[in-house]
This record gives structure tokens, C-alpha cells and sequence, in this order.
């Protein structure tokens, strides 16, 4: 499966899956991890193990405790090096807190007016979940291959590079359930698009957005 590359709408449901299971839990999210885990499994057997795994954990966890769980992974600063906060806003990873964040979230914004598409929640443009739930409508091939190739992909590898990850050994912790998520929705649209960077700290200079104008419209001259 590895050698095909699919086109950016053929992994809409994939987006749309995972999306769901990301978003925080008001209901047990068993029957979304099934969906999410079946989806994940038509590109990579290991993305489809990795949420059985969470799967059979949110079977024998309180709901409770996986918001609990939520919360620590991406809303709560723990200012802990081992297990630092993994924000959930992808230009938070491309850009860190700078101008050039502020522009690519107007321009997402600008994108979603576009197509008609409208958030829910109130989260920023560039919320992973936001953009997960966009590209399950988006039937803009060029945009929708952009904001996987150049932008979900390099920032789900700068969050695997984080610490504090799930073990490769040993029965799924709560504390690491989400970090299992993230990890299986990299390895799912790795395998998709296997074409994308891998490395992104290294190939800082072939990303669009580095660009004096990128595809999405960013003019770095005004971007900080």
C-alpha cells in the first residue's frame, strides 16, 4: 500500500475518522476508534493496531479519566520535560508563536469561508481537529494535498519527536492514550502519502510555506 499515493479526497474519510476520535470526549468514544481503527487499516496495519490498542483501553476506562487524560495531553502546561503539553494546533509546530502563525491561520480562515466551511467549537483554524474535519469535506485536491503534505504531516512528526510518548512495550496508559492517536494518524497518512516530507527539521528549505509566496497565499515579507 506503501507505494500508491492517494489522492487528498480519497483519505477524506480517514480525516473524517479520526477527527472524531481526537475531539474531546463527552461520550465514550468506543464506537469512533472502531470507525477510526477500520479506516486507519485500509492504509497501515500498524495505525489500525495502535487504536485497537486505544480501542481496549477506552473499554476499561471511565469516561472521566480519558477527559482527564484529554485535558493533560492537550490543554493542561505541564511545564514538564518528559512529558511536555502536546498543543493541538498545527502552526504551533510550523511556525511556533509568530506573525507568520497569525497569517496562516487567516488564511485558513479565509479558505474555510470559501467552501462554505464552517468550524465548530470555536477553535482556531489551525486546531488539528479543525483542520482533520475540513479536509473530510474539502474537494479541493491541491489545497487539501497542501494542508496534508506541508502541514498536518511535518507537525504530527514534530509531536512524535516530542517526549513522553507511548512505550513501545507494555499495555496502554491513559496518560499516553491520545499520544497513540496522534501516532497511528501519522503512520496512516504516511503510508497515504508517502511522497510527503519525513524530516521536516531538516528540509526546512523545500517546505511551500518558505517560500516568498506559498500556495496558500502567505507572503513571507508580511509574515514576520
Amino acid at each position: 500500500m506503501s507505494e500508491l499515493v492517494a489522492r487528498p479526497t480519497e483519505v477524506a474519510g480517514l480525516a473524517g475518522a479520526f477527527a472524531a476520535v481526537l475531539t474531546y470526549p463527552v461520550v465514550p468514544p468506543g464506537g469512533d476508534v472502531r470507525t477510526a481503527a477500520k479506516a486507519a487499516g485500509e492504509w497501515s496495519s500498524e495505525a489500525e493496531a495502535l487504536l485497537d490498542a486505544f480501542g481496549a483501553l477506552v473499554a476499561t476506562t471511565g469516561l472521566g479519566e480519558l477527559q482527564e487524560a484529554y485535558t493533560r495531553t492537550f490543554d493542561l502546561d505541564t511545564l514538564a520535560r518528559s512529558q511536555p503539553t502536546c498543543y493541538p494546533y498545527v502552526g504551533h509546530y510550523l511556525f511556533e508563536e509568530s506573525h507568520k502563525r497569525g497569517a496562516f491561520i487567516v488564511e485558513l480562515r479565509r479558505r474555510f469561508r470559501a467552501a462554505g466551511f464552517e468550524p465548530d467549537g470555536g477553535e482556531l483554524a489551525d486546531h488539528l481537529v479543525v483542520l482533520l474535519s475540513f479536509l473530510a469535506v474539502c474537494d479541493d485536491e491541491e489545497l487539501a494535498g497542501e494542508l496534508l503534505d506541508d502541514a498536518i504531516l511535518p507537525a504530527l512528526a514534530r509531536i512524535s519527536a516530542l517526549p513522553g510518548g507511548p512505550r513501545a512495550e507494555g499495555p496502554l496508559e491513559p496518560q499516553t492514550a491520545y499520544r497513540t492517536v496522534l501516532g497511528a494518524l501519522e503512520l496512516a497518512l504516511r503510508a497515504a502519502r508517502p511522497h510527503a516530507v519525513v524530516d521536516p527539521l531538516e528540509l526546512e528549505s523545500e517546505r511551500e510555506w518558505m517560500r516568498d509566496r506559498d500556495s496558500l497565499g502567505i507572503d513571507r515579507a508580511t509574515c514576520g
